[in-house]
Parts: C-alpha cells; structure tokens; sequence
C-alpha cells in the first residue's frame, strides 16, 4: 500500500489529504475521500500523514516525505538523539544495524561511515529505503531483509534495537522478551570489535548483561528517553548521562557516588532524568556544591546558583509545611499563581494538588512553581521562582 502511495497518483493523494486536514477532522476527510478513492488506500494515505505530522518532531522537515508506520516511528530514535550516538563510533568504520526498523538510527550511522542495516520486515526494509533517499545519504546505505541474529554482512561494529512490544503492542518490560533478545545479541558479541544496544531506560540494571563496559541514559527535550549499552573500545565510563544539546556526567567507578543531606538553602535543583536515572545524582551534586533535600529523594538544594543543562534551577521564594488551606493562604497573600507542580515522594498527585489550589493569586497574579517533596519526612511546598 505504501508503495501505491510512492507512485504519481499516491503522491497527488497525500497532497489533496493534507489540504483537507487544514480544515476537517480525521473521519471527515475518510468520508470524502472514499468518493474519490479505494477505501483501503485511502486509510493508508491518512494514517501516512498523521505520521509524518507526528514525525516532525524527531525528524524536522524531513518527516514530510518519509515513510513511517505508527509502532516504528513510536519506537524511532529522534534524529539529533541517532546523531548523538552516531558520532560515538569512528568515522568511516563499516556499521551493521540490525532491527534498523524505518531507519531512524541508520541515517544517522550513514552520515559518518557505511551502514549495513537490515529488518525481518520486507515492509519497513522498504521505508528505511526511501527514507534513505529523502535523507541523501542512500549512496553509503546497503538495506536488506534479514534476521538480526545473523547479519547480511559482517561487520566489525553493530547497532542494534530490538523491539520493546509484544506482538499485541505491549510494551514489555524484560530484556528476555525483547526481538531480538539481549542474550541472542550477545552471541554476536564474540565476533565484534564494538557493539551498542539500544534498551528501554526503564530495564532493570539486574537484567543487562554483565559484560557491559558503559551504560549510557539519554535525555531529550526534558525526557529520559533511552540507554544505550556500549561494549568495547566506544565504551568510556562504566555509566555515564546525556543531556541531548547539553552536558554529559561520566563516572568510572564500580558504586554510584552519594551525597549527603542537608537543610533547605536558597536554591533548588531538579535533576534531568537522565542523571537520575544513571544514579548519578551525586556526581551532579559535588558540581553543584550541593546536597540532598531528602534521603532517597532527587532533589538538591544549594546556597549558589550554578548554571547548568543537567538540572532545572529553582530560586526558593518560601517554604510551606503542607495543608492545603496553609498554601492557598500564602499564594494568595503574595499574589502567585502555580504554573507547575514537582512532585517526589508527596501524598498529592500535581493534578490534584493543582484543583486544590484553583482560584489563586487571581489578582495580578505572579507565576510561581511549586516544588513538593518531604524534608525530615515532613511533607512540605517550596514556592519557588523558576531561573
């Protein structure tokens, strides 16, 4: 079907559907595009666009003639995430990417050195093809259908992502359920100088194999959104965290660094997820000169404010023991109005606690954040002004 829509008569298709969703709904243009067109097709033509529009966040302008499907382009690295990753590996190195999906990664792996990328799926084989082509680098792209376990060509380096759903679309949650498993990827490892594998940032530290030189977590756009599992030379530290356009934290020793805790000051820092998720909250504390508000809690506190891409910075306007009725009374005497709620270890949802507090600071009202957390295990609200 995707192919229908590559041809003269597809591509006129999806440019009369992107003409009609400037002014209707999804079921109003498959209701007059059924006059006009094969109800199938029609679908096909739908569905492509609202991927691409969806698409553009990962992939910029590019999206509006690439090839997706809904679950690949989900489980896609963003490009400037694929970039990132890409300029690890050496430049011109040979690269097998396996599981390459719609090609997310590979096209970043081709701007740096050859890529052979492959797939079960004839059809996602396919779209990485011509995504190969929107992209301009087809030229060192060699895509073919095969099974990740075995490669069409041997390379010194892989890449590989396996799948994270089941075949129902669950995300699963055991590297033993991803498809390719880690264990069949690792039988690989034997025959290569480099191997990075693409996980969920959520699978547990217990279930990575135990041969893994570096751990790598990737934040993107405020989210932590994947790790990478580095293996030979490309490794650098045994676990280390990405800010995407931003810093990076490395640490080579076998136990996360800790920090202490202590009082309150006048600072606040909430930590990338990344950061969080590496365990190396510690590490950006000692930068930060700063220690913990609570224990087992990942908010730092600090008397300086340090500039930095690794944490969101708050500057502490008041404290408040929590109770609702106590916090309205303070907004509304300084006149704040929440425009976000944190929350860590705190017996209200942001949701929740945010209909508690609608109506205040109504009167010239001053846009505060509000950081809930426990310090001495007593919950307690740090009005604060975001830097």
């Amino acid at each position: 079907m995707l192919q229908q829509l590559e041809a003269a008569e597809g591509r006129e298709l999806l440019q009369h559907v992107a003409e009609m969703f400037q002014t209707l709904e999804t079921w109003q243009v498959l209701e007059r595009l059924r006059r006009e067109a094969p109800a199938e097709l029609c679908r096909a033509a739908v569905s492509l666009h609202e991927s691409r529009q969806a698409a553009r966040g990962k992939f910029g302008e590019q999206a509006a003639n690439m090839f997706f499907d809904s679950d690949a382009l989900q489980m896609a690295s963003a490009s400037e995430v694929a970039s990132h990753r890409a300029q690890r590996l050496e430049v011109g190195e040979p690269v097998a990417d396996v599981a390459c999906g719609i090609g997310g990664d590979c096209l970043a792996l081709a701007r740096r050195g050859p890529v052979v990328a492959s797939d079960l799926d004839p059809a996602r084989v396919w779209m990485t093809r011509r995504n190969a082509e929107v992209a301009g680098v087809d030229g060192k792209l060699l895509v073919a259908r095969a099974d990740a376990v075995a490669p069409p060509i041997r390379c010194r380096t892989l890449f590989a992502d396996p799948a994270r759903r089941s075949e129902a679309g669950r995300r699963v949650r055991r590297g033993s359920d991803y498809a390719p498993t880690l264990d069949q990827i690792m039988a690989l490892r034997p025959g290569l100088t480099s191997l990075a594998i693409k996980v969920s940032p959520a699978l547990d530290e217990a279930q990575m194999p135990s041969a893994v030189d570096e751990v790598e977590y990737v934040s993107w756009q405020g989210q932590c959104r994947e790790a990478v599992l580095w293996f030979g030379p490309v490794a650098s530290a045994r676990r280390r965290a990405t800010v995407i356009g931003g810093d990076s934290l490395l640490w080579d020793e076998p136990s996360p660094p800790v920090v202490e805790v202590g009082p309150p000051a006048a600072f606040i820092y909430d930590p990338d997820p990344a950061v969080v998720r590496s365990h190396l909250v510690g590490l950006l504390a000692k930068q930060l000169e700063a220690t913990l508000l609570c224990e087992q809690v990942a908010y730092l506190t600090s008397a300086t404010e340090i500039a930095t891409s690794l944490a969101r910075c708050f500057h502490v306007l008041a404290e408040v023991p929590f109770g609702v009725r106590r916090l309205r009374q303070r907004l509304d005497a300084e006149g704040w109005k929440p425009r976000e709620i944190l929350r860590r270890r705190f017996p209200l949802e942001p949701a929740v606690l945010a209909r508690e507090l609608r109506g205040v600071g109504k009167d010239n009202p001053h846009p505060v954040s509000l950081v809930c957390t426990r310090v001495a295990e007593r919950p307690m609200v740090f009005i604060c002004d975001p830097r």
